[in-house]
């Protein structure tokens, strides 16, 4: 029976199950527990883990149903190979790649901090200081990079990590691609819109080559220091308009230093052999200024202070910082594992096991075995770093009689990117952690898996906790997904069998405004109540009558939280008088803009104290989840579109784009069927979700 479609819109990541709780590796008897998922991209899902020694680390699972086409076989061979080459200070770490059954997996290090691009929207931009550090980092990754012919092609924020010590680790080298011979130019389109270079998209006869880093690195530079990307609109299409006319400006408000303007216009040339080579940026005088010995973690959340870092200080920390990233040194290719690199093997060889490994029919482990074998490159490569290829009519007339290159070319790449015309790019790029703080630490019992009974079920929670709301929901989404799978019919729990739907779900949010760089997130509730979780994980809620509020904070390190109401005419202690304020204002500013007359709004006039409050929330890359106190969880997903489950997510409302609510118990979503197209597609889309959010579930258990 041949397998459905997926739905167009439905990412090859999101069809993925969540690998095992345990996941082994069988050939090196080696075991990771897995943690929270940490992000996701095209075809893969990158979780956190844990070894038998505790040490942490970050694991990418890629379905061996995304690896049926010879395009993602290709991808996954080159990511592995070039990535396990490279060995830098500022690279992030390849420790090994391996399968069972369902999945392949990559083990890498695991950067603490996050990416740049989580510090980004929590500073709004970033200072010159930091900005000049990070960015001789990257350079130097850049340079071994180049040095050892890989141009990574896909450089971006998101793309940019930070150690625990607050260092740039350069990492995702899925459009990494090799030079194999002085001169070549690749034609592949390929790259993140804000971010590519004008030669990829506009000069496929010539191609391209290390230039399109060091363009990246000019957008970089000038979103450190702006706070968005030079040629950033919400169409892709206007983008790449503006990136092919060179359209950008810089701020007059609130000026960036007049040398960087300057550096990142010499880097922002449409013309790649003008650009500046790596070493001509460091040569720039904006690295005349003041540069820290290092970045405080402090970074992440304020903008840190460097006002008592002299001149004298400044060239002494940027002489250390070019030690440390190995800007003036030049090293051999990584040889990994004790692994030697020899001459044994030729480039021809290597590129007969290739093709051979990329072949739908040819097993993954031999994709793997050739994969891990040491990269070897031909010796027509200079020694020298390649940091600029220029381009002649000669060169390219040769290349046309060349062999195809050994990467598979993604020519509907530009027709996949329209489609997302009006997709916001920031949240594109997002690639937020979900932690475990979403289980209390005493619960998480690592290695200790709830094992299926004989049906594949997955049993009751053994105890009612506060983490227990997601552990019960993602077992009842589990089972029913597992009955339907299975032509069974899902019973629902004998405790939600005989409830009130409606009053078990009358309370959710109906608008939100995040203003988290400052102060935290506001929000409404259908019942007329108003409410802020403040970035100190402190809330305050005023009641739909607008006379009282509820303050909610922890009991010091306790999980515990207290609540205090007080009437706002009379009680508001002066401690809190700050945060009512800006309640009020979030409350003005929701009402007036945000707020909605709907059919399932109202104003609880009778409810004073105890209302209902936002708990937690997470921002994922395609959603913001929201964890209330009355045991609703909310996803709203950025097509504007939200999903609330209830009465341990036996109860599924989802509202549309229009805000149209609908709402059934989850043998019902499960079972519905209709013999409209339209009602079909719509309700095939809504399980996909549905699937979504209980793969977020088991990710944050």
């Amino acid at each position: 029976m041949k397998t459905p479609p997926r739905p167009k819109s439905t990412k090859l990541s999101e069809t993925c199950a969540p690998p095992p709780e345990t996941i082994r590796d069988k050939k090196r008897n080696k075991k990771y527990s897995r943690h929270g998922l940490l992000g996701e991209g095209g075809f893969a899902r990158v979780y956190e883990v844990e070894d038998d020694h505790g040490g942490l680390l970050a694991i990418k699972t890629i379905s061996k149903t995304a690896l049926q086409s010879k395009k993602n076989r290709t991808k996954l061979y080159a990511e592995i190979k070039l990535h396990k080459a490279l060995s830098h200070p500022n690279i992030v770490g390849f420790e090994e790649c391996f399968e069972d059954e369902e999945n392949v997996y990559m083990l890498m290090e695991l950067c603490k901090a996050g990416n740049m691009m989580d510090l980004l929207r929590a500073r709004k931009r970033y200072t010159a200081p930091e900005t000049r550090f990070f960015l001789v980092q990257l350079i130097g990754a850049c340079q071994y990079m180049h040095e050892h012919s890989v141009i990574h092609r896909d450089l971006k924020l998101g793309n940019l990590f930070l150690d625990e010590s607050m260092n740039v680790k350069v990492g995702d080298f899925g459009l990494a691609a090799l030079i194999e011979r002085e001169g070549e130019r690749k034609k592949t389109i390929c790259g993140t819109p804000n971010y590519i270079a004008p030669e990829v998209l506009f000069d496929t006869s010539n191609g391209h080559s290390f230039e399109v880093d060091v363009w990246s690195i000019g957008v970089i530079m000038y979103t450190l220091l702006v706070g968005k990307p030079p040629f950033q609109t919400k169409d892709v299409k206007e983008i790449y308009k503006r990136i092919k006319d060179n359209l950008y400006e810089f701020p007059v408000d609130d000026p960036i230093p007049t040398e960087a303007e300057d550096l990142i216009s010499c880097i922002l040339t449409p013309d790649p052999n003008d650009r500046p080579t790596l070493h001509e940026i460091l040569d720039h005088p904006f690295f005349s200024g003041i540069t820290p010995p290092s970045i405080p973690s402090t970074a992440r959340m304020s903008k840190p202070d460097f006002s008592n870092v002299t001149n004298a200080m400044s060239k002494h920390n940027m002489r250390r910082l070019r030690q440390q990233v190995e800007l003036d040194i030049s090293r051999p290719i990584a040889a990994k594992n004790g692994e030697e690199k020899t001459e044994s093997v030729s480039v021809a060889e290597q590129e007969r096991e290739f093709n051979k490994a990329v072949q739908p029919s040819s097993p993954i482990s031999t994709l793997l075995s050739s994969a891990r074998q040491p990269l070897i490159v031909a010796n027509s490569l200079p020694s020298q770093p390649l940091l600029r290829q220029a381009t002649t009519a000669a060169l390219a007339e040769k290349e046309k009689k060349q062999k195809m290159e050994i990467h598979a070319s993604n020519k509907k790449y530009m027709e996949n990117l329209e489609k997302k015309d009006g997709e916001d790019e920031e949240i594109a790029d997002q690639k937020l952690r979900i932690v475990s703080e979403m289980v209390n630490n005493d619960e998480k019992n690592k290695g200790k898996a709830r094992a299926l009974d004989e049906n594949n079920q997955l049993p009751p929670p053994k105890s009612k906790s506060k983490s227990s709301c997601f552990v019960e929901m993602h077992t009842n989404l589990h089972n029913a997904f597992t009955a339907k799978r299975e032509a069974k019919r899902f019973e629902i729990p004998s405790q939600y069998r005989d409830t009130d739907s409606d009053k078990a779900s009358k309370v959710f949010i109906v608008s939100w405004l995040d203003y988290c760089n400052k102060y935290g997130m506001g929000y409404a509730l259908t019942d007329g109540t108003v409410g802020v979780y403040f970035n100190d994980s402190t809330s305050m809620v005023l009641s739909p009558a607008k006379e009282t509020v509820d303050y909610i904070a922890s009991r010091g390190k306790s999980s515990t939280a207290v609540r205090k109401n007080f009437n706002i005419d009379k009680e508001i202690p002066k401690d809190l008088e700050s945060k009512m304020l800006l309640l009020r204002h979030f409350e003005d500013y929701m009402l007036e803009r945000l707020y909605g007359a709907r059919s399932y709004t109202y104003v609880d006039e009778e409810r004073r104290k105890g209302m209902t409050f936002v708990q937690r929330y997470y921002r994922m890359k395609n959603l913001i989840v929201f964890k209330l106190s009355n045991d609703v969880v909310q996803f709203n997903f950025y097509d504007h579109t939200k999903m609330i489950l209830s009465q341990g997510g036996c109860l599924v409302t989802y509202i549309d784009k229009d805000y149209a609510l609908s709402r059934w118990t989850l043998d019902e979503i499960l079972e519905k069927q209709s013999k409209d197209e339209r009602e079909k597609k719509k309700m095939e889309g809504i399980l996909v979700k549905l699937k979504y959010c209980k793969d977020v579930f088991a990710t944050g258990r």
